[in-house]
């Protein structure tokens, strides 16, 4: 006779995690573990249009808003050169490569997102 394995009535079942609720924050939230995966990346900032961080790595709030804060200028002031030069121009993505690291800023225009990345380069 074959016997149904059961679960001991002790033990409750696990509960599921909770999802979250709205399409776009599944979409940040994919999008941030992708990028954090990614064997070489050291920080991941992803901010919404207004330049506040949505999803970071970085432990310390403050210092995530601070970090954000800049690379966002640093964005726009290399957005504005864009414009003065082709104002038909979209800005994409910034590069700045140190001896150390690479940030790399990339926008995604259709989800009004802000992504940074620091990596180690190779």
């Amino acid at each position: 006779m074959v016997r149904a394995l059961e679960k001991p009535t002790s033990v409750p079942p696990p509960e599921p995690e909770p999802e979250p609720e709205d399409l776009e924050e599944k979409y940040i939230d994919h999008c941030f573990e992708r990028i954090r995966q990614v064997r070489l990346v050291k920080q991941v900032i992803v901010m919404n249009e207004c330049g506040h961080p949505i999803r970071s790595t970085i432990e310390n709030m403050e210092e995530s808003i601070t970090t954000s804060g800049l690379y966002a200028s640093l964005k726009d002031k290399a957005h504005f050169y864009l414009k003065t030069i082709d104002a038909n121009d979209e800005f994409l993505m910034l590069r700045i490569k140190t001896r150390n690291n690479e940030a790399i800023i990339s926008t995604d225009p259709d989800h009004g997102l802000l992504y940074i990345t620091v990596q180690v380069p190779e």
